[in-house]
């Protein structure tokens, strides 16, 4: 595993914050030229500290009201099993995140839809007919206590 060092992580964790930042105004709280920002950005970009860049957009914004966590289970449990599994819940809109877990079951599913219409549409056309799920269970976000979008170094 690399070490990075005090900067990195400080550079990291603004740059987590507001990866719109400019370097001018990263140098200036880092007490840092400009230069040497730039190359530890470029570096931390070229090791994999850092993979990619995103826009966070607000789901309500468009109409997507409704988060379920869907925990499912498996009949078959090989790779080539968990693999296509996972191949389409890639190709589904509505599934932002996809876990592979221990436990009670096999996958837990983070899915965004309009409303509870639109998830019965989800489950009856899309979900249900994928045939190695044995089992699902949803649980419904009733309000967000909590969300965390970054980690502090």
């Amino acid at each position: 595993m690399q070490t990075i060092d005090t900067i990195d992580r400080k550079l990291l964790n603004l740059l987590q914050f507001n990866s719109r930042i400019t370097i001018r105004e990263l140098s200036e709280q880092l007490n840092l030229s400009t230069t040497p920002v730039h190359e530890r950005i470029k570096k931390l970009e070229k090791n994999g500290f850092i993979k990619n860049y995103i826009t966070q957009i607000d789901p309500k914004k468009f109409g997507l009201k409704l988060i379920v966590y869907v925990s499912v289970s498996l009949h078959e449990h090989t790779k080539e099993a968990i693999d296509t599994f996972e191949a389409e819940m890639s190709k589904l809109d509505e599934v932002m995140e996809a876990y592979y877990i221990s436990g009670n079951s096999d996958f837990l599913l983070k899915v965004v839809c309009e409303d509870m219409e639109a998830y019965h549409r989800f489950i009856t056309y899309k979900l249900s007919i994928i045939t190695n799920i044995s089992q699902f269970f949803s649980s419904f976000v009733m309000a967000a206590s909590k969300v965390k979008n970054q980690f502090l170094l």
